[in-house]
């Protein structure tokens, strides 16, 4: 019966060592460092202009980017974004309704023929 005894204690002992040890554990991990916000060291330069002197390509930091010249293209930089003084202008902010509903006024209601 000690036998017995002794093996159940041992078994507590160590399940409680175990569980407290993996709270230590966790406290000790170290926290992610917030990621830091994209900056821009270096200004566009343009590299190529078309027949009407718009910028078709502009190098920023080292990289060469096309510049998008329709909305129907993919692989290239907004004018904008590119620092560019033409192209869209991106919203302000997200009024959270699709532009169908930001107007003001109300609708009438559709005419029943009768």
């Amino acid at each position: 019966m000690s036998i017995s005894r002794n093996l159940q204690a041992a078994l507590a002992a160590a399940a409680l060592a175990g569980a407290a040890a993996a709270p230590v554990v966790a406290q000790d991990a170290p926290t992610p460092a917030p990621a830091a916000p994209a900056t821009r060291t270096e200004a566009p330069v343009v590299v190529a202009r078309d027949a009407n002197g718009r910028a078709t390509s502009v190098r920023i930091g080292g990289t060469v980017y096309k510049v998008c010249m329709s909305e129907n293209e993919d692989g290239c930089i907004q004018p904008r974004d590119a620092g560019l003084n033409w192209g869209d202008r991106p919203l302000a902010h997200w009024p959270g309704r699709p532009a169908s509903e930001t107007s003001g006024r109300t609708r009438a209601p559709a005419a029943t023929p009768g």
